[in-house]
């Protein structure tokens, strides 16, 4: 496919792009608690896109993915450089993961990558985890956040033109981007309101959880994290 031309440093005195994207542009978006996601929750990652459908797994991956291809990417996660956002539901099972792939010595650009499980779906969580991902890119300084997907993939492309972003279809393929503003303080007190606001209503459903484990006795799956 025809490559985009690289995001380029800005010269001091340019004019930067308004610091509102797009897709904030749009009417107000549901309340969703999104949750940065670490280590310590790969098992729920894991059994997040286990739960994918073979066409699910079509669509988010570009190919057939089989458990061990799915193991070996859970495994392959970077916490340490990418960056992970899920939504919780009150099971605390990940109805959704926004995955923002940066590649080692990456400074210019970010991929994003989302996959909604089908009870998830219809909700805008899909859309929320995009523009949760468009802050956090935004704040670590990178000047575009990028997706590829297949063509016949509705839901991420519908994703791309809720939010401007620039669009390339060659094939059966399709490269999308968003030029991204400077962060400023108002991008970074999102950015911890949303992690708040997420942390909060994990506490939340856990200890709801395991006030419904007391009450049946301890007949609850083991494993699940509350810190």
């Amino acid at each position: 496919m025809t490559p985009f031309p690289e995001p380029h440093a800005r010269a001091p005195g340019a004019q930067t792009p308004s610091p509102v994207l797009p897709y904030f542009n749009q009417r107000p978006a549901p309340i969703i608690p999104i949750r940065p996601i670490g280590p310590e929750h790969r098992e729920q990652l894991l059994r997040h896109f286990l739960a994918l459908s073979a066409e699910d797994r079509y669509l988010r991956f570009g190919y057939a993915a089989s458990d061990e291809r799915i193991r070996a990417y859970v495994d392959s996660i970077r916490f340490g450089q990418d960056v992970i956002f899920g939504v919780f539901n009150r099971k605390l099972d990940l109805l959704a993961v926004a995955h923002i792939a940066i590649e080692p010595g990456q400074t210019a650009r970010a991929e994003f990558g989302v996959s909604v499980l089908p009870r998830g779906r219809g909700l805008d969580i899909g859309t929320r985890l995009f523009q949760r991902a468009a802050i956090e890119a935004r704040n670590r300084g990178f000047r575009q956040l990028y997706m590829q997907c297949l063509s016949s993939n509705a839901a991420m492309l519908k994703i791309a033109r809720r939010a401007g972003m620039t669009v390339h279809n060659e094939g059966g393929e399709t490269e999308a981007y968003l030029a991204l503003p400077d962060d400023d303080y108002q991008s970074h007190f999102d950015a911890l309101l949303e992690n708040q606001t997420g942390q909060i209503d994990y506490w939340f459903k856990a200890l709801m959880r395991q006030w419904r484990c007391f009450w049946l006795f301890g007949r609850c799956a083991q494993g699940v994290e509350t810190a």
